[in-house]
């Protein structure tokens, strides 16, 4: 696939953020640096009262590529997903969690595997990193032609990672309507099963999601849902 803009698929990322002043920045950089030539991003302001939004109001005045801000009362990771979702223009849109990196050639190396397949939705490897040390603590990676939502229904490995992996077809998120608002750390689980049933997971081999570990996670309180 050549990667010339008015030849390439637009590709929406969404980014529901939440009290993520601390690391919105970063990840928007990583957005950026994609080689991939034709993104828009959308971040969900999730009724933050951290200076995060004034953060991503900064980053697009001077961003190369398109950024928007949507601020909404909070409502839920799921809800602030399907806000972005909804707002979003691009063929493919493309989930990330507002406090995870990418490698550059991620979403390059996704949309040439979606666009030569009929494949629903596209993900790939992670590595997980200490936030305050910034040492590495594991990798996730899948094999070629593995079964990635069968794998971690049968508790096999590691989870998806889809809020950070997934790049999804727009076709295949109409069908689906989005995200269950009723439900919070199943949300993503509960996406994987009704995705697959849309259409197949591609996983890719490649490493090419950072996933920062730190106390501020919303699986590390659950006592606070």
């Amino acid at each position: 696939m050549s990667l010339e803009p008015h030849n390439c698929p637009l590709v929406s990322v969404v980014i529901p953020m939440y009290q993520a002043e601390a690391w919105i920045q970063d990840t928007l950089a990583t957005v950026n640096a994609q080689t991939y030539p034709r993104v828009e991003t959308i971040v969900v302001d999730d009724g933050s009262v951290d200076g995060g939004a004034v953060v991503v109001s900064s980053f697009a005045t001077t961003s190369s590529r398109p950024v928007r801000l949507i601020r909404t009362r909070n409502q839920g990771v799921s809800g602030a997903r399907n806000a972005g979702i909804m707002a979003s223009e691009g063929e493919y849109v493309a989930l990330l969690d507002a406090d995870d990196l990418w490698l550059p050639d991620k979403l390059s190396l996704q949309v040439a595997s979606l666009e030569t397949s009929s494949a629903a939705a596209c993900v790939c490897g992670y590595e997980m990193f200490n936030d305050r040390t910034r040492q590495i603590t594991g990798v996730v990676a899948f094999r070629p032609g593995s079964r990635p939502v069968e794998s971690w229904l049968t508790l096999e490995g590691n989870g998806l990672l889809l809020p950070s992996t997934a790049v999804v077809r727009r076709a295949a998120l109409d069908e689906m309507r989005g995200f269950d608002p009723e439900l919070s750390v199943s949300a993503d689980l509960d996406f994987a099963i009704r995705l697959e049933s849309v259409g197949p997971v591609l996983a890719l081999p490649e490493t090419l999601v950072r996933y920062r570990l730190h106390d501020a996670q919303m699986h590390r309180r659950l006592s606070d849902l």
